[in-house]
């Protein structure tokens, strides 16, 4: 496994939302609308961007926008999440979020080509998942910018370590607690300083600036209750480190040394599974990689792109 460390951090600023150059939708296994962007060339080589729970494709920041001069660059919205559509009939499991993913490959790249496929937080892990159900041959390579692309049942608590039944009624338990958690927190919107203190605390370094703790924010109370609960039970008790030794492509993870949702243990044992790794630490940046350093990660998937479809 390959590791280095990132002194350049990039833009500090969330920046505005890119304005993409089309926007569609594409109908899923179940019949879910997933609303979908693109940027750049036809003829580019595809990157497609998978966010995180809670988020939308905004959360790329400038990201894609940056990519799109020499790429063909797709971000969607997962099910239930921003202009994405209400789960039909799979629910919001992390296996209907991994179908999603695939439908989204296989409506887009044409016959014979393969993307770099990146994964921000949750996404991640729908990634892993995606490579577990239909392996990897549309994929070229991927990037974890702020993921570690496991899951825990409670923060400290690996899920794999626990007896069935108790993961279950875990698991339940969870579920009521997160959806009357979401159901509470859009009704309490207006108190904003509670909510800014607790984005800040999961997603953001101490220093991140104000406009993009409040974007999260924002984004984060605006996701249907139902879906946010939901996938967020998907990622309880999934287990990156059983799935990463399938994702036989080149990949590259972006880890923040002040990344609160990714502890240093989880991501050892996540690349040390890999196939073929490569680790680049950010010194000092948090969970919002693309958010606030679009200019390193912009530059980090490029060079996979050109090391893995070249």
């Amino acid at each position: 496994m390959g590791r280095q460390d990132s002194a350049q951090l990039g833009d500090r600023g969330a920046g505005p939302a890119p304005a993409a150059t089309t926007s569609t939708d594409v109908r899923s296994w179940d019949g879910t609308r997933l609303a979908l962007s693109t940027w750049g060339p036809e003829d580019g080589r595809v990157v497609v961007l998978v966010h995180g729970l809670g988020l939308s494709s905004e959360s790329w920041g400038e990201v894609p926008e940056r990519l799109a001069d020499r790429h063909r660059v797709l971000a969607y919205d997962l099910r239930g999440h921003a202009q994405s559509g209400d789960a039909r009939d799979g629910g919001y499991g992390l296996e209907a979020h991994a179908r999603d993913l695939l439908a989204v490959l296989g409506a887009c790249l044409p016959e014979g080509r393969r993307a770099v496929v990146a994964g921000h937080s949750l996404g991640g892990g729908i990634v892993l998942a995606a490579a577990g159900i239909g392996g990897t041959g549309r994929m070229a390579g991927v990037v974890f910018a702020g993921s570690g692309g496991s899951g825990v049942t409670a923060p400290g608590l690996p899920a794999r370590r626990l007896p069935p039944p108790v993961r279950a009624a875990l698991h339940r338990g969870w579920f009521r607690v997160l959806r009357a958690t979401a159901l509470v927190g859009r009704r309490l919107r207006p108190v904003q300083a509670v909510s800014d203190r607790l984005v800040r605390r999961a997603a953001f370094a101490d220093d991140a600036p104000q406009d993009a703790v409040a974007r999260v924010r924002d984004s984060f109370l605006s996701t249907r209750p139902l879906a946010l609960a939901g996938t967020t039970l998907a990622s309880v008790g999934h287990d990156g480190t059983e799935l990463a030794p399938g994702l036989d492509v080149p990949t590259l993870v972006l880890h923040g040394t002040d990344d609160p949702e990714v502890p240093p243990d989880e991501l050892r044992e996540l690349v040390a599974a890999l196939p073929e790794g490569e680790v680049v630490e950010v010194p000092g940046a948090g969970h919002m990689l693309p958010l606030l350093h679009p200019d390193l990660v912009t530059g980090h998937i490029a060079r996979w792109v050109t090391r893995t479809t070249a």
